[in-house]
């Protein structure tokens, strides 16, 4: 059995490495857009910053994919998939005129996510909108970070930068700006964040006051609920226009504003992808609308062709696309399973509990499950009974939240060690009634009660 694998990040090296776990005969090919063998993405601001090398990033070398009889194909780019042929066309990032078909008996999509760079809407009339990029392609001083070769590039300009503006407050702002902000060559740091709270997937308003000051102690200037319409200067950054008109000055943006799946090569596979529009604008006519899409799985991680399987940011299952990490391992291992059966048997996927985690600004931070409205309904909200406890002083604030006499989620900001605790209460969905308004107590134990 011949598998494929589109993508060498996490989710594609822990499918190939199960696969050939369970069945060494299996012939396991993967293509990779990069140049790379895998690496660490967690590890790409450190790299960025200069702390650490290149040898540092790389997880596995060029020699593991050999001992385990894997194919790597590097700077291969997928440009087709065509199911009922069970084929893929693959372009060489070097030289475009360069394509090559390959086939597969199982395939699996492990492509990942692309960085988002939000655009803003021009009214030309009461009935046409135009949405427009903020930053023209061609200006320098403007980055994402999501590979190595992008971490290069913004260490470069690092060493003509005094001042930054990082647009977005997820968990990559938050690691950048933490970076910008201690050690020796502080930068002038400003998160701008389109939300109306920081951190706004992970965190509720309450924690978003909390860790705002925080960051603000650290020197970390902050807007919120404010949009970029524009990066300003000719042939070189030199701020940012806001919303309100006004100019935020920086040599430098980091666009930070999230991921979505990288999956544009698949439009017209006929592989099955929920998609939503990037902006919700009310006008008869909208140019330039742009569209989120993310390819539906099964239990399996199956998608609409049962031979293709789709893992880790690129997929949504059950509602949720989750664009973290031990979702993509979870994810990896299920398919991988699903795609040997050992004894014809198949391992159900169920979903992943989010956990986020954070470290920087002398504090810690750590979301767990459902914690706001992104991940709760306005309708669900309302059965939803929560306890706090927060002192604005040490910068700590918990918060746990209770559905149905059993844990859904928490928030920790300052001392995460019930995080554990809390993962397995919501995972083995234990009855909190009987002490629910003890959680939060510093000398809490779950064994007391169990």
């Amino acid at each position: 059995m011949k598998v494929i694998i589109i993508g060498n990040g996490l989710a594609g090296v822990t499918v190939a490495s199960n696969l050939v776990s369970l069945d060494p005969s299996v012939e396991v090919e993967i293509f990779s857009e990069e140049n790379y063998p895998y690496y660490s993405r967690v590890k790409l601001v450190d790299f960025m910053m200069g702390t650490i090398s290149k040898e540092d990033l790389i997880v596995f070398e060029e020699f593991w994919y050999e001992a385990r009889d894997i194919t790597l194909h590097l700077q291969s780019r997928v440009i087709e998939v065509i199911p009922k042929k069970k084929k893929i066309i693959v372009e060489d990032v070097t030289d475009p005129k360069k394509t090559e078909e390959h086939d597969f008996d199982k395939l699996v999509i492990a492509s990942g996510s692309k960085p988002i760079i939000p655009k803003s809407a021009l009214e030309e009339s009461s009935t046409k909108k135009t949405i427009l990029e903020p930053v023209h392609r061609d200006k320098k001083g403007w980055h994402v970070l999501r590979t190595i070769d992008d971490a290069i590039e913004i260490r470069e300009h690092l060493k003509q930068a005094q001042r930054v503006n990082i647009l977005g407050s997820g968990l990559l702002g938050l690691e950048i700006a933490d970076k910008f902000r201690t050690g020796n060559n502080t930068l002038d740091t400003t998160i701008i964040e389109i939300e109306p709270i920081v951190a706004p997937a992970y965190l509720d308003k309450k924690g978003s006051f909390v860790l705002s000051n925080l960051l603000e102690r650290a020197g970390v200037k902050i807007l919120i609920d404010t949009r970029v319409t524009e990066c300003t200067g000719e042939e070189h950054i030199e701020g940012c226009r806001l919303s309100d008109k006004t100019i935020q000055k920086g040599d430098i943006i980091l666009f930070a504003c999230g991921i979505k799946p990288n999956v544009d090569f698949l439009v017209d596979s006929g592989i099955e992808m929920i998609e939503t529009p990037d902006y919700e604008i009310e006008a008869d006519e909208v140019i330039g609308q742009e569209f989120t899409r993310s390819i539906l799985v099964n239990e399996h991680m199956q998608t609409n062709f049962d031979d293709i399987y789709a893992v880790g940011d690129c997929c949504e299952f059950d509602g949720f696309m989750y664009g973290i990490n031990p979702a993509a391992i979870e994810q990896a291992k299920h398919c991988a399973y699903n795609i040997i059966q050992p004894g014809g048997e198949t391992m159900d996927y169920k979903g992943t509990i989010p956990i986020v985690t954070f470290h920087g600004f002398d504090t810690e931070l750590a979301s767990i499950g459902r914690v706001n409205e992104y991940t709760i309904g306005q309708a669900e909200m309302e059965e939803i009974f929560s306890y706090f406890k927060v002192d604005l002083t040490l910068g700590e604030y918990k918060k746990i939240f209770i559905k149905d006499e059993k844990l859904i989620g928490a928030i920790l900001i300052g001392n995460i060690s019930l995080q554990m605790e809390i993962r397995r209460m919501i995972l083995e969905k234990i009855n909190v009634s009987e002490f629910a308004d003890k959680i939060l107590e510093e000398n809490f134990n779950l064994r007391d009660y169990l």
